[in-house]
């Protein structure tokens, strides 16, 4: 099931969500894009990779859902900004897709998910169900990142610490913070034959001076401002003086003229037959 969401909606996550776009958080999507798609896009946050998305369809139609009503409100505010009209956003999640006006089995042509599994109690009922809201010959495109894989240089032993905490805070919301490099497994174990799974990855990679500062300072602020720090602390995984910690030293890599980080995003598109 959908579960807490670890993050939550700070200011500093939605820095994060509203930077993404189809050019960098959905190339795999790209090829099979056509102007008169019928597109569901499940966990679409504050929208900017759906309003994307649209523009590109111009005969087509996006339905896009999210739980989160502040989240869909400014969804709905971007699309308006960006004067696109063929979309629609709605809260709802995966699981319940039956209380929706407007989704029914079988009738999208692509079904979009960015980030969304990793968060999520029951990875394979959401891919079943979308598995289910598609149609014959459409597909299923995912996109998760694998936080064991993110790596970073200059080494620094509080990079390692903050690594390590998100994963067992993610893992103790019945998460799964690496499931980049499991989707294909999602996507057997939902009975999409392996012949009908293509696999690859997609990277982000920060280190020039504006990358470090945005990326940086998303997760110094994300630290010790959103959600995240009271996962933390309820958990009792950490302490607030370990997440000060955590958060200065993101705020030094920001400053390191050489410093780069990279995350590596596990992708699948699944072809329904």
């Amino acid at each position: 099931m959908p579960g807490p969401y670890l993050h939550g909606h700070h200011a500093s996550v939605l820095r994060s969500h509203s930077w993404r776009t189809v050019d960098n958080s959905a190339p795999h999507l790209i090829p099979y894009l056509k102007p008169d798609l019928k597109v569901l896009d499940v966990g679409c946050g504050p929208g900017t990779i759906t309003v994307d998305l649209a523009s590109r369809l111009p005969q087509g139609f996006v339905y896009a859902i999210d739980p989160s009503a502040d989240v869909i409100e400014k969804a709905r505010q971007h699309a308006q900004e960006k004067g696109v009209t063929n979309i629609r956003f709605e809260v709802g999640d995966i699981y319940n897709w039956q209380g929706l006006d407007g989704v029914e089995e079988g009738s999208f042509d692509v079904i979009h998910a960015h980030q969304v599994l990793q968060h999520l109690q029951d990875p394979l009922g959401c891919m079943k169900e979308m598995v289910r809201l598609t149609k014959k010959g459409g597909i299923v495109a995912v996109r998760d990142c694998d936080y064991g894989a993110m790596d970073w240089y200059p080494e620094h032993p509080g990079m390692q610490k903050w690594k390590d905490l998100y994963i067992k805070v993610a893992k103790g919301l019945k998460a799964y913070p690496n499931m980049g490099k499991m989707l294909h497994s999602i996507a057997l174990q939902a009975g999409i034959p392996r012949k009908d799974i293509e696999a690859s990855i997609g990277s982000w990679c920060f280190s020039t001076p504006e990358e470090r500062a945005w990326w940086c300072g998303l997760w110094a602020d994300r630290t010790v401002k959103s959600d995240y720090k009271q996962r933390v602390l309820d958990g009792n995984h950490g302490t607030e003086a370990e997440l000060e910690e955590i958060a200065a030293t993101f705020r030094e890599m920001e400053k390191k003229e050489d410093g780069w980080f990279a995350v590596i995003n596990g992708q699948v598109i699944c072809h329904i037959r």
